[in-house]
């Protein structure tokens, strides 16, 4: 039997079929513009989240990421993807929906006012929101995962802020209270005085900067916090080999330590004055 006066069935069930294998005929581009339309609406709210200024207004712009975030995902979830990227923006959508545990600990951790924990949430949800927008962009999305970066940074940079208004004011009140304990020492007027005066002066600097170092820090400040404290422990490890030649009495190393000692305590003094804290660096004695 000749099939030619079913020519019409047979390409149209072709296309059917076609159209099936392709995801039910659900464009790239229309996914695009229906998942960018689905996102748009949560990050035009997020867009109006001032940057926190304390620990109840970062409670609550954590809690507004979170549930948009939430929202998002469920709305990418009812867009109809093309049957061949399934498993890509199955992906896309599940970075997108990993933003909201760090925004929900952040939430928590700003609502118990630890610092400690405010801090790595807000670390984070930044690194969470990084690698959801570089996903979705490298699919195409503009509004979906990169929309959510600028205010999330508005968040992150006001936690940033609140903690290390902390910070310094901790870090200040523990330079203050050192500087006068090494006040109270009496001043050497000899090499060997010199030998005593440390011995008493190096555990004064090394507490204090134990304590500093045990200070919740700034989230995105690690590496200036980091190179403060380093800049620090150089001058305390040259005061012990200043220690150790005075008590040896060796003068000449003792000069020697000394003279370096004034390069150190400018270079870190500069790092705690450029921070903030000039307690701990030109007004202090450390």
């Amino acid at each position: 039997m000749s099939l030619e006066r079913f020519g019409p069935f047979v390409g149209a069930l072709a296309l059917a079929t076609g159209l099936a294998a392709c995801g039910g005929g659900v464009s790239k581009s229309g996914f695009v513009a229906k998942a960018d339309g689905a996102c748009a609406p949560g990050n035009a709210s997020l867009g109006a989240v001032a940057k926190p200024s304390n620990l109840p207004e970062l409670v609550a712009a954590a809690g507004t990421v979170a549930t948009t975030v939430d929202a998002q995902a469920g709305a990418l979830r009812a867009v109809d993807p093309p049957g061949g990227d399934k498993a890509v923006i199955a992906g896309v959508i599940g970075a997108i929906a990993e933003v909201s545990a760090p925004a929900r600990a952040l939430q928590d951790a700003a609502g118990k006012t630890d610092d400690a924990a405010t801090g790595r949430a807000a670390n984070e949800l930044k690194a969470k929101v990084d690698a959801a927008a570089m996903q979705a962009t490298s699919y195409g999305l503009l509004a979906c995962g990169a929309g959510l970066q600028a205010p999330v940074n508005t968040v992150f940079e006001g936690a940033r802020t609140v903690i290390k208004a902390g910070f310094v004011a901790r870090a200040d009140a523990l330079c203050t209270a050192a500087a006068r304990k090494a006040a109270a020492l009496s001043e050497p007027t000899s090499l060997a005085a010199l030998g005593r005066f440390l011995v008493a002066y190096i555990p004064i600097e090394e507490k204090l900067l134990a304590d500093i170092k045990a200070l919740a820090v700034p989230p995105g400040d690690e590496a200036a916090v980091g190179d403060m404290v380093a800049a620090q422990d150089k001058v305390i490890a040259n005061d012990k080999d200043m220690r150790a030649a005075a008590q040896k009495g060796s003068t000449a190393q003792a000069d020697k330590f000394d003279e370096l000692n004034t390069t150190l305590i400018t270079a870190a003094h500069a790092k705690f004055d450029a921070y903030g804290l000039r307690n701990c660096g030109s007004l202090g004695n450390f």
